[in-house]
């Protein structure tokens, strides 16, 4: 009897399929998904099966086989995950990693808020230990510790879980850890201000300012500050501070290339350099300015212009009368400042002489502060302060000295010899003419603090002030105006404004002849002093003048209505400029150009910034014109940026927290000064340069992932 194969088996055995070319059965699942742990024989896997008389006997035989029933939850879970891809192992894993991976991120996105919040507002971070050891132990865990305690008792139940319940060896709140975060902060920052550096879109020029300083660690501190433009516009932001151990100008050079090196800027596309003018950085042959020029040979060297208006003011101030009244404002300072007993006494004189007063008359609260020996608009406060409360002194000095008998032997003989200084009227007419003529460079003196001043600005503003200068010396209306403000003040002191007595020869005082007080007061200080000052104007502020001129004649507002292609002028700027000029060859042609675009023109800009910002200025059109444009604007006036970040010193290098290191230092000291730059955007990019930098016991990347 023939017998054949039944299809009621297909159903009983779903695993079984007929081969019509073998004419036989097989196992789908051994043979998909065969057990390599078992031995398995050859019928149903290898070879077709085709017994049909006890194919049934055999069937379930196979069926209940271990290599079998291995081989049939293989398909059965191959079948699942095709049909439900969300079953997919690699997924699940993949899946469950990146949960691990955020929960691990988040609790390190909270160690660096509180890192950055700790450097934004210049707190230290650690306590007095921070070993977390039993032998160390402390009971003030620091800033930092106490932050993320508090983060975590505010509702941040990752970061409570984690403290809760992680090892030691992986809480990542350890100095070190704090270093590692710190100095990938730093370095973000860094690649942000050098990424603006080449974003310009006339090319990777920059200029730099610096400056060494000695911090609370009596470590030398080189400060190193970039300019350049960011949408039209000049900023300046501190790169870092360099620790120096020597500080001659050679090694400080070296300490600017290296630095400007490592952080990826090109040292050839420096344009400018401003600095001091002491030996190491000013020197003419071993100057830190002069071997940087040797090696970058179009970094032109410029000396600070609010360096230079301190010496213009130092220098005028150096006439004897005016020196006397200065040291006697600054002694009258001393006096009361280190005695809260004489603070109250002046407090109370200012009560008695606001009596009776209408409030617009009235003194205000302010003290009478210590002279500035560098800031000049501090001086400028405290002359202010002098002057308004001169009543009150004088009767504060003359309670002291004469008619209370409370006060001890030195401070009745201070005060009383206070009290003849300030009455003298040489005192009052010098510190009238000084007061009057320091209002006239306050304003430029602020204004040369500031980062946004271009060289044509700067020019325009001192020669304006040194031409008003020029006009009071000559005028009449001028000195009477002093005249008249230092005799009310010489009445509220109940003097007269005498002349000294003359004599044949004098060697200690002025002995100028003159009918009168008020024409020898013009001759011995008012004229004196202007002269002074108009002097140290013209000779500290000449270079100046040279480097303005090269933009003077390419603003709009100066454009003539015809240009010499001869002018000397034109001839310095293509020689100057030649070798950063995208197409030297058709500079004089583009002045042409230049100069009928602008000739007729209703609204002329008048300066560099609104210049390059007109419509009308085109860099296809006007490319080494605008180039040029570009490059005046990375010229710093000032070493301001550089003065304001040496003060910072003192919040974040203090006696308190004077130990740390350079990378740490810097990475605080960039939180604190640069608040503009924009972190909290970023914490991903910090934390994805900390998880790369060294490997980690706490997974933050997952490497399934396709993003990583």
């Amino acid at each position: 009897m023939k017998r054949f194969c039944c299809k009621d088996w297909f159903k009983m055995f779903e695993f079984i399929t007929y081969s019509s070319a073998d004419d036989g059965l097989y196992c789908l699942a051994c043979v998909l998904f065969p057990d390599s742990e078992h031995r398995r024989p050859k019928k149903f896997i290898s070879e077709p099966y085709n017994n049909w008389k006890d194919a049934l006997t055999d069937l379930k035989t196979h069926a209940g086989c271990g290599y079998h029933l291995s081989s049939m939850s293989r398909m059965m879970a191959f079948k699942q995950t095709h049909t439900n891809p969300a079953r997919q192992i690699d997924l699940n894993i993949s899946e469950e990693t990146s949960v691990r991976v955020e929960t691990n991120r988040q609790v390190l996105f909270a160690n660096l808020k509180s890192l950055i919040y700790c450097g934004r507002q210049g707190i230290s971070l650690r306590g007095h230990r921070d070993d977390d050891t039993e032998k160390c132990s402390s009971l003030n865990h620091g800033n930092f510790k106490e932050l993320l305690k508090f983060r975590a008792d505010a509702g941040d139940n990752i970061l409570e879980q984690h403290l809760a319940c992680c090892a030691k060896n992986i809480s990542y709140t350890s100095k070190t850890t704090q270093d590692e975060l710190l100095l990938c902060i730093k370095e973000f920052m860094q690649e942000a201000i050098v990424n603006e550096v080449k974003d310009q879109t006339f090319g990777h020029y920059y200029g730099i300012q610096c400056d060494e300083v000695r911090d609370s660690s009596n470590w030398e501190q080189l400060e190193l500050v970039l300019r350049y433009t960011k949408d039209g516009k000049p900023v300046e932001h501190v790169l870092e501070f360099i620790s120096c151990e020597d500080i001659s100008g050679q090694a400080l050079c070296t300490k600017i290339i290296e630095s400007l090196t490592n952080v990826g800027l090109d040292t050839q596309l420096c344009r400018s350099q401003t600095m001091d003018g002491s030996g190491n950085m000013a020197g003419k042959y071993n100057g830190c300015a002069a071997k940087f020029t040797e090696h970058s040979p179009r970094a032109t060297y410029h000396y600070c212009c609010s360096h230079d208006l301190n010496l213009v003011l130092c220098k005028s101030c150096e006439l004897k009368e005016v020196h006397l009244m200065l040291d006697s404002l600054k002694q009258l300072g001393i006096f009361f400042k280190y005695s809260p007993k004489r603070t109250r006494r002046l407090e109370r004189a200012v009560i008695d002489v606001n009596n009776g007063k209408p409030a617009e008359q009235q003194i205000g609260p302010s003290k009478f502060k210590l002279f500035c020996e560098t800031r000049w608009t501090e001086k400028h406060s405290t002359l202010n302060v002098f002057d308004e409360m001169h009543e009150a002194i004088i009767i504060c000095l003359e309670a002291i000295s004469i008619t209370e008998t409370n006060w001890d032997t030195k401070a009745v003989t201070d005060a009383y010899g206070l009290l003849k200084r300030i009455k003298d009227p040489m005192f009052i007419v010098c510190f009238q003419v000084v007061h009057h003529f320091f209002g006239y460079i306050k304003g430029l003196s602020k204004k040369l603090q500031g980062s946004a001043l271009d060289v044509l600005q700067g020019y325009i503003m001192t020669e304006n002030v040194k031409l008003a200068l020029v006009d009071a010396r000559t005028s009449d209306t001028e000195y009477d105006a002093v005249y008249s403000k230092a005799s009310r003040m010489a009445a509220l002191a109940e003097v007269e404004l005498t002349m000294p007595r003359l004599c044949g020869r004098q060697t200690f005082r002025s002995n100028v002849r003159a009918s009168n007080p008020k024409e020898y007061f013009k001759r011995v200080v008012y004229i004196p002093f202007l002269d002074s000052i108009i002097e140290q104007f013209s000779k500290r502020f000449g270079s100046l003048a040279t480097q303005a001129v090269r933009a003077v004649k390419l603003i709009p507002a100066n454009v003539v209505n015809e240009v010499n292609l001869n002018d000397a002028t034109f001839n310095n700027i293509f020689n100057f400029y030649r070798d950063d000029m995208p197409s030297p060859s058709s500079f004089f042609q583009e002045l042409n150009l230049w100069q009928r675009l602008w000739t007729n023109a209703v609204e002329k800009p008048d300066t560099i910034e609104t210049t390059l910002s007109n419509s009308k200025t085109c860099t296809v059109m006007y490319p080494n014109i605008t180039k040029v444009l570009y490059l005046l604007l990375l010229t710093s006036l000032t070493s301001s940026s550089v003065e304001r970040a040496n003060s910072y010193l003192k919040f974040i290098k203090n006696p308190l927290r004077s130990t740390m290191g350079e990378d740490r230092f810097n990475a605080l000291l960039l939180l604190y000064v640069h608040k503009d730059i924009n972190i909290d955007n970023h914490i991903n990019k910090i934390v994805d340069k900390f998880a790369v930098r060294n490997p980690r016991k706490m997974m933050l990347l997952n490497p399934l992932s396709d993003k990583q």
